[in-house]
């Protein structure tokens, strides 16, 4: 991972900013933005609806709790005031990364596999119900889809 803070500059209509050196960089790259921010995937293998739904869905609803939340820590610099008790800070939980359809169940499969690292594990939840990898830590949810012939 890496941070980095940098100048953006004028190509035409449009604003360039330069990565890092260090960073795999492929031929097409995948981008889903908003305001504030941009996702980039530099290798071009995540399609970008499929970036910009993950953009919507996750990034975007933390990101303003966040930002919402340093908005109520930061107070503005110098000067006194008085001396008041006040209210304890909120804390917006944020909505862990769930996988939607990662395991449809069925009466004879009594097990799914995990998404992320494949570890089988015995579902013995009801449907729409959430569990975690043991292996990995991935959150699981189980949504039942309907049998087409």
């Amino acid at each position: 991972m890496q941070s980095t803070r940098r100048k953006p500059f004028v190509i035409g209509g449009s604003k360039g900013v330069t990565l890092p050196q260090g960073m795999t960089i492929g031929e097409e790259v995948s981008m889903a933005a908003g305001d504030r921010l941009l996702l980039v995937d530099t290798s071009g293998e995540i399609p970008d609806y499929k970036l910009l739904q993950f953009f919507i869905d996750y990034l975007e609803p933390a990101f303003q709790s966040w930002k919402d939340s340093q908005k109520q820590v930061t107070t503005k610099p110098g000067g006194f005031r008085a001396m008041q008790q006040e209210a304890p800070q909120t804390i917006i939980p944020v909505k862990p990364f769930e996988a939607e359809g990662v395991a449809t169940p069925q009466p004879d499969v009594p097990v799914v596999s995990c998404f992320q690292c494949g570890q089988l594990i015995a579902w013995t939840l009801g449907p729409q119900a959430t569990a975690v990898c043991p292996k990995c830590g991935a959150i699981l949810r189980l949504v039942a889809t309907p049998k087409t012939s």
